[in-house]
C-alpha cells in the first residue's frame, strides 16, 4: 500500500496511520519530488508527471499492483494514477481531495499563497498547515505536521500551486475502474464535502464517508476513526 501525502506534507505525517495499517500491509509513504526528504528530486511539471513519478517508484520497488491512499494534492495524483495506469491499482482511497484544482472555498486563493511564498519563503507554510485543522495551530498535531513537511523546495511549492489549478479530470472520473473510498471531514474548507460528493457521483464503484468535526487533516484529528474506515475498506474482499 502506498500512502501519498499532499501539498506541503511529507511521508512522516502518516506515522499514526502507518502504526495501524502496517500490521496488515507492506506500507510505503514516499515524499513527493520537491517536498520533505525528496526536496532535491526533479520537479514534475504537471499532476500527470507526479503520477508517473509514483508509478516509477512502484516499479523501482518491484511492485506491480498496490492499493493507493492519496491526500489532498496526493489525492489528485492518485486520481491521475487511476486514470492513466488503471491496471496498477487494487483499491483506491481519495482523502480530502477534489476532481479539479479549482478550490473556491480554500482559506485563500492560490495566487495569494504564491505571493506568501515569494515574500516569506518556507515560513509561509505555517499558515497553510494551520488551515488543515479545526483548531489551527492549537491542535496537538500541528507542529508534528509542519515538521513532517519541513525541508521542502520553495520552487516546488510554487510550481505545485501553478499546476494544480490547471488540473481537471471531472470528465474522466468515469474511467476509474478501481474500487474507491472517498473520505473527508465535514469541516474541511479546502476540499469540501461538496467536492467529495462530486467524486462519489462520478466514479463508478465508490463508497463515501464524511467524518464529523474534522477538517483537512482528518487522519490526525481522528486517527482511530480514519484507520478503522480505511483499513476495513482496504481489507474487504481480500
Amino acid at each position: 500500500m502506498i500512502l501519498q501525502h499532499g501539498f506541503l506534507g511529507g511521508g512522516g505525517y502518516w506515522a499514526p496511520v502507518m502504526a495501524k495499517l502496517a500490521t496488515m500491509f507492506d506500507v510505503v509513504a514516499p515524499d513527493l519530488p520537491g517536498f520533505a526528504g525528496s526536496a532535491a528530486e526533479p520537479i514534475p511539471g504537471s499532476i500527470s508527471g507526479y503520477a508517473d513519478a509514483l508509478i516509477g517508484l512502484a516499479d523501482s520497488l518491484g511492485v506491480d499492483r498496490f492499493s493507493l491512499v492519496g491526500h489532498s494534492m496526493g489525492g489528485m495524483i492518485a486520481q491521475q494514477v487511476a486514470i492513466s495506469h488503471p491496471g496498477r491499482l487494487n483499491r483506491l482511497v481519495l482523502y480530502g481531495t477534489a476532481p479539479s484544482g479549482d478550490l473556491p472555498t480554500r482559506f485563500e486563493s492560490w495566487e495569494q499563497t504564491i505571493a506568501r511564498f515569494q515574500t516569506q519563503g518556507a515560513a509561509a507554510a505555517a499558515d497553510v498547515v494551520a488551515s488543515w485543522f479545526v483548531d489551527g495551530r492549537r491542535h496537538p498535531y500541528y507542529a508534528f505536521t509542519e515538521d513532517a513537511g519541513r525541508g521542502f523546495n520553495v520552487a516546488a511549492a510554487v510550481n505545485a500551486m501553478k499546476i494544480v489549478p490547471q488540473w481537471d479530470v471531472r470528465q474522466q472520473l468515469g474511467e476509474i475502474t478501481a474500487q474507491t473510498l472517498i473520505i473527508t471531514g465535514d469541516r474541511d474548507y479546502a476540499t469540501t464535502p461538496r467536492q467529495a460528493f462530486a467524486l462519489w457521483e462520478s466514479i463508478p464503484s465508490t463508497s463515501l464517508c464524511i467524518v464529523p468535526g474534522c477538517s483537512h487533516a482528518l487522519h490526525l484529528e481522528n486517527t482511530d476513526v480514519f484507520n478503522s474506515i480505511v483499513g476495513t475498506f482496504l481489507l474487504t474482499g481480500r
